[in-house]
């Protein structure tokens, strides 16, 4: 098996990458080598790194194994396999039979080797383990190393991670540390050049008034580009060598002079006898003599070079040094004057514009694409708006765009195609190819509008652009301030209820269909507010999404759901489960399988009598590799899984067979429409058989009629809850409404 040259490049690009060929040991790799080792009782365990031509060795636990030939390696058979290897018995392997490390009393007999795979299809090393017998490798053993082999990866990462980081901090601060040297360097040459000006003026000149004969000195010449052996033009014939909109004020400067001897000074812009562009300090004082002009003195310095600096000073101080647009201080100038201009019919539009999963780039390519990206992304805004607007770079993936006379909406919305149009091709970045998009939000305002509140409006339609997939433009509407307003009412409102002990928890029984027997309850979170209200999730939802309030209330739910359960066992009321449900916050987090061992040791709650409820939008949400690995380490523990809302989302088939599930939950749509809609019934028909097919019982959720329950029994529905047995009640009404049965003092002893 042989790797073809241009993806062994990529493959030894991508290794260099991570720094570490020839590092000394680490702790972090010596002792996950040593748990790999341990893990299956291996006579060695070594991670290696697969270099041009060795197969270098960053840590090894058990007996010493020195840096072998790359392709006498078993480390190698698992790069080019790309998945993982198991040599059984290396004596009958033909490439292993004469191998060194295989022949005589102490050598090899078996070995097992898992790719070290950081990208898809590139894999820089791999983790072996190797034994002094012939050994069988189980799934166990090998699922153990895959998960030891994604730690390994997870530290590269992390190595590479601050690898980058600290190249671009360098980077940044060197460029920080020129960018200080000019600008030092710049007040210096303005010191020394003003210090010249008042001692010892640059080129000297003398106009004889009477005589009207004009005396240059050498410096003079060089500056106009004259000949020196051409006698000096006379004080009118000066006035050509003045740019056009210089030469009216030098007239009208030196008319003053001659006419009231008053001296002046000023900078006046040449063109040179070649046509260069250049700009001259001219001092002119009068002597003056019975009350007449007799002669000018004066001297003339060349100040090109000095305004050219000023000029790139002005530029540095105003514009970004990535994309070379207007920074955000300018920008917030100019917006600020364009909404002080009071005329009525002036509107002034303002474009917000995030570049979509920047962070992804930097993280993937590291920061000088990431600046690229910005560079070319600036470039085609630009050109997209032409002169009809005001682009600037805010910081960070974030660029904005200021209409100081836009039109109505569709002037805005073609502005946004147009920018969105410009941006359809991706970006070239050494081989790569950076796909790229943006979401954009936009406002308008009259003029005497309040800056910060034009910005907000657009930050809004923002928020709303990337609510809604991102890659596109959303204008703003006052419906979305409102919707604003509203979502931080109730986020606050739910912080209150929290502190309050609002948030209780209500429970809904479970029935067999078949026999009527109560088969668990389902925990669902109901607000009590104060004005005596109930709410459902339904009202506030959106705290359930919130990042800290969802984990807050994620954390209270299972503390409670166990805490009941292990009440109502206690006390001998009979049931199989208590179901609570999970949302995306918590798979996110990690630690979910940790919360709910830790809730069901606390209280003395067999994991038997919990069960987890998953969406199907969790199932594809971003989340999805996280949510497998938790629900995997449920299920090993026990815990029931139901997969909830079954057949409202895009979910595959296929995730009955990936995922643990021990329950599947038929939505209360399908069953609503259950007696009306031939076509919700053959979709519960066709789920409930598929179901029992692959071994999952169903329960039916919104049961409210005995036509719906029979219909669902006929169907072959395990189980169903809905308003016709019981609505969801607090745990003193379940308890008072003769719904449970309760076990004999005898039997629960």
């Amino acid at each position: 098996m042989n790797r073809s040259g241009a993806i062994e490049k990529k493959r030894l690009r991508e290794l260099y990458r991570y720094r570490i060929l020839d590092t000394p040991s680490e702790p972090e790799f010596d002792g996950l080598c040593e748990l790999a080792r341990s893990l299956l009782g291996a006579d060695v365990a070594v991670i290696t790194f697969q270099d041009t031509d060795r197969s270098w060795c960053k840590a090894s636990a058990g007996r010493h194994v020195d840096t072998l030939p790359r392709s006498s390696s078993v480390s190698e058979q698992a790069v080019l396999a790309g998945e993982v290897v198991v040599f059984e018995d290396m004596a009958n392997e033909p490439l292993f039979r004469d191998h060194p490390l295989v022949q005589g009393d102490n050598g090899f007999r078996s070995a097992v080797g898992v790719p070290i795979e950081v990208k898809k299809g590139l894999s820089i090393g791999a983790v072996v383990l190797m034994f002094g017998e012939p050994r069988t490798v189980s799934a166990a053993d090998i699922d153990n190393l895959l998960r030891l082999t994604h730690a390994i990866i997870d530290r590269l990462h992390l190595r590479r991670i601050r690898i980058e980081r600290e190249l671009d901090q360098i980077t940044r601060a060197k460029k920080d540390a020129e960018i200080a040297a000019q600008k030092w360097e710049i007040g210096k040459q303005r010191r020394l050049l003003e210090q010249t000006a008042r001692l010892a003026r640059i080129g000297g000149w003398e106009y004889d008034v009477v005589a009207d004969r004009m005396i240059w000195s050498a410096e003079i010449y060089r500056l106009l580009e004259l000949d020196e052996t051409v006698a000096p033009p006379n004080l009118t014939t000066l006035l050509d060598y003045c740019r056009e909109e210089a030469a009216g004020e030098v007239k009208r400067l030196i008319v003053r002079v001659l006419t009231r001897g008053e001296s002046f000074e000023t900078e006046i812009p040449l063109t040179t006898t070649s046509g260069r562009r250049r700009w001259a300090r001219c001092v002119c004082e009068a002597e003056v003599q019975r009350g007449k002009v007799v002669r000018l003195l004066g001297t003339v310095q060349d100040t090109t070079l000095q305004r050219a600096t000023e000029e790139e000073v002005n530029f540095i101080a105003t514009h970004d040094m990535v994309t070379g647009l207007l920074n955000r201080a300018v920008f917030q100038e100019r917006l600020d004057r364009a909404l002080t201009f009071r005329t009525q019919a002036r509107t002034i539009g303002l474009y917000l514009i995030d570049v979509d999963h920047f962070k992804s780039v930097n993280d993937t390519l590291g920061h000088h694409a990431g600046d690229v990206l910005l560079a070319e992304v600036g470039r085609r805004l630009r050109e997209a708006v032409g002169e009809l607007g005001i682009v600037a770079r805010l910081g960070g993936d974030e660029f904005a765009l200021l209409m100081p006379d836009c039109g109505g909406e569709d002037e805005l919305t073609a502005i946004g195609e147009q920018m969105m149009r410009g941006l359809q091709e991706p970006i070239a970045y050494d081989a790569e190819a950076i796909p790229v998009t943006i979401s954009v939000g936009i406002a308008r305002a009259p003029s005497g509008t309040p800056a910060d509140q034009l910005f907000k409006d657009a930050d809004i339609a923002l928020y709303e652009a990337k609510g809604e997939g991102r890659n596109r433009f959303v204008l703003f509407d006052r419906a979305m301030r409102e919707a604003i307003e509203l979502r931080h009412s109730i986020l606050r409102a739910i912080r209150q209820a929290i502190d309050r002990g609002d948030l209780r928890l209500h429970y809904q029984p479970k029935y067999s269909l078949r026999t009527g027997v109560l088969a668990g309850f389902e925990a669902l979170l109901r607000w009590h507010r104060p004005d005596g209200f109930i709410a459902s999730p339904g009202f506030f939802g959106i705290a359930l999404d919130d990042p800290q309030l969802g984990l807050a209330i994620g954390d209270m739910v299972i503390r409670e759901a166990v805490r009941q359960a292990a009440d109502w066992r206690a006390r001998g009321i009979v049931f199989d489960h208590v179901a609570i449900n999970v949302a995306t916050p918590q798979f996110r987090r990690g630690d979910l399988c940790d919360c709910l061992t830790a809730a069901l040791d606390e209280f003395g709650v067999p994991p038997a009598a919990l069960m987890v409820e998953v969406t199907e939008n969790v199932l594809l949400s971003k989340v999805a590799d996280e949510v497998q690995t938790t629900l995997s380490q449920l299920a090993d523990k026990g815990i029931k899984i139901a997969l909830d809302d079954f057949g409202t989302g895009y979910a595959s088939l296929s995730h009955l067979k990936d995922f643990p599930v021990d329950l599947l939950k038929i939505d209360r749509s399908f069953v609503a429409t259950l007696t009306e809609e031939r076509e919700s019934r053959s979709i519960v028909r066709g789920i409930t058989a598929l179901a029992h097919d692959l071994g999952i019982p169903v329960i039916a959720e919104g049961v409210e009629t005995t036509a719906q329950r029979d219909m669902l029994r006929h169907f072959g529905v395990d189980f169903g809850q809905g308003y016709l047995f019981s609505r969801a009640m607090l745990p003193a009404q379940i308890e008072s409404s003769g719904l449970v049965n309760m076990l004999p003092v005898q039997a629960r002893a």
